[in-house]
C-alpha cells in the first residue's frame, strides 16, 4: 500500500486521563492537504507500533519509557490514594514534556526519511487514523494480470486490446514528486518555501548579473584610459612631425636664398 500524503506530524500536547484507570495520552496532530485530524495514543500503542513497523529501526529512536522514580507512575502502583504534590506534579509535567518532545521526534523521523517503506504501512497509517479514502492507491505490480478472455464467436484476431475510444480519459499523469523539505509542510508553508526559494535565485541571478555589468564596467574603463593614452601619444606625435616640417620649410627657404 503507498503511503498517503501526509504533509504534517506533530505531538504539540499531553494530557492526563483517569479513566478506565490514571494514564497519560499524547495528542498527534496529523495534516493532509485536504484535512486536519486529532489522535491521542498512549506511550504502550508507541511501543507496540514500534515493534509492528517493518525492518530495520525507523531513523529517529522511540524515547524510553519513564523511570521508577517517576511520581505519576508511583501513585498509579499505589491506586492513586496518595496525593499530588506540587513538586511530583512539576516533575510529572517536565517528564510528559520531555517524552512529548521524544516522540514527536520519532514520528517526524518516519515522515521525512528517505525510505517510504514505515510511513506508507498499514501499521503505521492505522496508528495515524488515516482514512482509506485519504490513502493513495497501490502502485501497479510489474507483472499485470492477463487480459480477459475474448467473447465466444470472435475471430482470434479480435483477442487483441481494444483501441481506446477518443473520448476516454487520458492516462492520469505521474504524482509530482515531493522532497523530504516540502513534505512535512501545509500549504502555507509550502507556498511560503517556494516563494522564498523563487526571490533567492532571482536574488542570486541578480548578483550574477551585477558581477557581469561590474566587470564591463570595469574592462569599459580601461579601454577608455588606453584610448586617451594613444590619443595624448598622437597628439605628440602631430605636434613632432608640424614642428619638423617648421623646420624643413625654414631650411628650404634658407637655400634658396642662398642660391639666388
Amino acid at each position: 500500500m503507498a503511503a498517503a500524503p501526509i504533509q504534517r506530524v506533530c505531538v504539540p500536547t499531553f494530557e492526563r486521563r483517569d479513566e478506565p484507570r490514571p494514564h497519560m495520552v499524547y495528542a498527534i496532530q496529523v495534516t493532509l492537504p485536504s484535512q486536519t485530524w486529532t489522535v491521542y495514543r498512549r506511550y504502550s500503542e508507541f511501543a507496540a507500533l514500534q515493534a509492528a513497523l517493518p525492518p530495520p529501526a525507523p531513523p529517529a529512536p522511540l524515547p524510553p519509557k519513564q523511570a521508577a522514580k517517576d511520581s505519576w507512575r508511583a501513585i498509579v502502583g499505589l491506586g492513586g490514594w496518595l496525593p499530588v504534590t506540587a513538586a511530583q506534579q512539576r516533575a510529572d509535567d517536565a517528564a510528559a514534556e520531555e517524552r512529548r518532545q521524544g516522540l514527536e521526534r520519532y514520528l517526524r523521523g518516519i515522515i521525512t526519511a528517505p525510505d517510504p517503506h514505515w510511513r506508507e504501512s498499514d501499521a503505521f497509517l492505522q496508528f495515524l487514523q488515516v482514512p482509506e479514502h485519504q490513502r493513495e492507491p497501490a502502485v501497479a505490480t510489474e507483472h499485470p494480470p492477463p487480459p480477459p478472455p475474448p467473447p465466444k464467436g470472435l475471430p482470434a484476431a479480435a483477442a487483441g486490446p481494444l483501441p481506446r475510444p477518443w473520448y476516454s480519459r487520458a492516462p492520469p499523469t505521474a504524482r509530482r514528486q515531493e522532497t523530504d523539505v516540502t513534505r512535512p509542510m501545509d500549504d502555507h508553508a509550502l507556498l511560503r518555501h517556494q516563494t522564498s526559494t523563487l526571490m533567492a535565485n532571482q536574488d542570486a541571478q541578480a548578483e550574477q548579473l551585477a558581477q557581469i555589468l561590474r566587470r564591463q564596467r570595469e574592462l569599459g574603463l580601461t579601454i577608455h584610459d588606453e584610448l586617451e593614452v594613444h590619443k595624448e601619444l598622437l597628439q605628440s606625435m602631430q605636434t613632432h612631425m608640424q614642428q619638423t616640417q617648421t623646420k624643413l620649410d625654414a631650411a628650404e627657404n634658407s637655400m634658396h636664398r642662398l642660391q639666388s
